[in-house]
């Protein structure tokens, strides 16, 4: 919902499946902090970085697991860490669909990867409540609360774009 409101703007979309793409998890070993780059060959570093680097908006959704964003999430999120500094002020947003427990936590997570980053958050966030799959249309909080982050990262977008 969320990306089909901001195709309505001028604004070019990018959605990407993390379940696409090869993810190692980090291992701590500090090579970034010595050289401003990951040591990892993956979809990461090839790709996803990248594109985070080239972005203006950065919208992240995460199904809640544990009441906490999913694996694939946590290892993109952490493998950020080789490109601290390089997303400050870039406009950002979350989204988490889970049963009703842990969807607060989930989307704390979010933000605080956000916040370490020094993004500009520029909506609450959102949480929808589902189970099954299209369960998630019925949640019209949600739904409408997609719809409005959409078009507050975009008139933020407009304003330092």
């Amino acid at each position: 919902m969320a990306l089909n409101e901001f195709d309505k703007t001028s604004f070019k979309t990018e959605k990407i499946l993390l379940r696409e793409y090869v993810l190692k998890p980090c291992f701590s070993c500090r090579y970034c902090v010595e050289n401003q780059r990951c040591c990892i060959e993956d979809d990461m570093t090839a790709t996803l970085i990248p594109s985070l680097l080239n972005s203006n908006v950065i919208i992240i959704a995460s199904p809640v697991y544990f009441n906490n964003v999913s694996g694939q999430v946590k290892v993109f999120m952490d493998r950020t860490w080789c490109i601290r500094g390089r997303l400050k002020d870039k406009i950002g947003g979350g989204i988490v669909v889970g049963r009703g427990y842990g969807l607060e936590s989930a989307l704390t997570a979010i933000n605080a990867f956000m916040i370490k980053h020094e993004m500009i958050l520029g909506h609450r966030g959102v949480s929808g409540t589902a189970y099954e799959k299209g369960e998630i249309m019925v949640d019209k909080r949600a739904i409408n609360d997609a719809k409005e982050l959409a078009k507050r990262l975009s008139e933020l977008c407009r304003l330092k774009c």
